[in-house]
């Protein structure tokens, strides 16, 4: 039988709009959550203020689901978890950068933003210890931005219906590719992608436990030298402790189709050709960053004495 699903999300503002070519707007974060939060489901939200939360609650109360909107107020995120920051933020960025295949992506150097994709499990912990979600709730994560205003599944889906669907008794992922026994620190050198973050299922009860996994691989990834978003952290979790997680393998434009939402529309219309086309020409720029990264490497070795 399908279950209704309780649906987790946040949004903290990290001044992302002045960071050079990853910039995003607080505006255009909220016109994402409104394409996609019509849903009619149980909606938990959690903000840093009483004019964001009356933003959330004017928006689901345009479209008929005020009872099913709540809208916690946490004034500073960053307050949380003042030793996960603290750990995350004591991370050699300088040197650590030069050793990630992409190392001006936020993940390799900004120290909040990491935190930030952490306190996920946080808010989905802290909804069930508030009495907000049963131990028995099926309970959904959902990225504030999620589908980037119709970056995978077109605007003209239909987001307003009641998603329901029966997921296993476990904390439910979704993989790009199959999971494997590579070493994490090359995956987060290659900054290669298995978990997608941007939809975490699972049964309420888990999820406190879910959090601290997440933490503890954090804290341990900082004491290596290293620090990444919640995806490759997600990852170690998984590793720690398989018997709690069930990972399918999917695509960022196929979860929710997959999961009882299909009638959602793929974003992706192009022609065979087309397709062909951008396959390629990703496949050159990705060389290119390869090649770039050698002679980098190149360049820090070269003079480095070994002993």
């Amino acid at each position: 039988m399908r279950k209704e699903i309780v649906i987790v999300t946040a949004f903290f503002a990290i001044n992302r709009e002045n960071w050079a070519g990853f910039s995003r707007s607080n505006e255009l974060y909220f016109s994402y959550f409104k394409s996609w939060a019509s849903l009619k489901n149980k909606l938990i939200v959690y903000v840093e203020s009483q004019r964001l939360k009356d933003e959330i609650l004017s928006f689901r109360s345009s479209i008929g689901l005020e009872n099913k909107t709540i809208v916690n107020i946490i004034p500073n995120i960053l307050d949380v978890d003042k030793e996960l920051l603290e750990s995350i933020e004591s991370v050699s960025n300088l040197i650590s950068r030069k050793f990630r295949l992409y190392p001006n992506n936020p993940e390799c150097w900004n120290a909040t933003y990491n935190y930030i994709m952490l306190m996920k499990q946080w808010c989905a912990a802290d909804a069930v210890k508030r009495g907000q979600v049963d131990s028995e709730d099926t309970l959904a994560w959902i990225d504030f931005g999620f589908n980037h205003g119709g970056k995978e599944y077109s605007l003209q889906s239909n987001f307003n219906f009641l998603w329901k669907f029966d997921f296993p008794d476990t904390i439910n992922l979704f993989s790009t590719q199959p999971l494997d026994d590579r070493p994490i620190f090359e995956i987060v050198q290659s900054m290669d992608t298995y978990i997608m973050g941007m939809l975490l299922v699972g049964t309420a009860k888990y999820w406190e436990e879910f959090r601290l996994l997440v933490r503890e691989s954090m804290m341990e990834l900082n004491h290596c030298g290293m620090m990444d978003d919640d995806q490759n952290i997600i990852l170690m979790a998984v590793r720690k402790r398989p018997e709690l997680f069930n990972v399918k393998v999917s695509a960022w434009d196929k979860v929710l189709f997959e999961c009882g939402c299909d009638h959602l529309i793929p974003a992706e219309n192009s022609s065979a050709v087309i397709k062909k086309c951008r396959w390629f020409l990703s496949r050159v720029r990705y060389r290119i960053t390869v090649l770039q990264y050698v002679i980098r490497i190149y360049g820090y070795y070269k003079n480095k004495i070994i002993h």
